[in-house]
This record gives structure tokens, sequence and C-alpha cells, in this order.
């Protein structure tokens, strides 16, 4: 394979500091290089799909704040204009 002897005891352990041009070789060796195109689906990426859920979960929250903040400053400006200007 070309690696040394420590990298290929880091791969045989799962370590994710080898590099993926070393996890693809030593597939394709043992003839399990289509588990390369698993590995890229994002249904099979959890990590991933949790991220992004969290992410729109904080966009919804700042979402709300931005419009709840929103709503309290017009409020607040309708309640500091006279009466004859409310409508402007």
């Amino acid at each position: 394979m070309g690696i040394s002897v420590p990298t290929l005891l880091r791969l045989e352990a799962g370590e994710p500091s080898v590099s993926l041009g070393v996890l693809a070789t030593a597939l394709w060796l043992i003839g399990r290089d289509q588990a390369l195109a698993t590995l890229a689906t994002p249904k099979e990426d959890r990590g991933a799909l949790e991220l992004d859920v969290r992410q729109a979960e904080d966009l919804g929250r700042a979402r709300v704040r931005a419009t709840t903040q929103a709503k309290m400053k017009k409020a607040a400006m309708r309640q500091t204009q006279p009466e004859g200007e409310a409508g402007q």
C-alpha cells in the first residue's frame, strides 16, 4: 500500500486522522471500494443531518427574536407618537 506501519495501525483502529486517500486505497485493495459511495450519501451522514437540524432551529429562533423585536419597536413608536400623527 505504500504507507507506514503506524498509519496502517491507525487505519485498522478506525482513527479519523487517517487520510481519505489511504482509506480509499485500502478499500480498493480488498474489493470494497463501492463502500465509498455510501460514505458520501447524505442520508447516511447523521452528523451532517444533525448539524443541519441544529442550524435550522437556530435560524428559526433568530427569526422569531427579530420579528418580536420589530413588533415591539413598532408598538413603542406608535405609543410615543402624538394622536394626530398615528396614521402617518
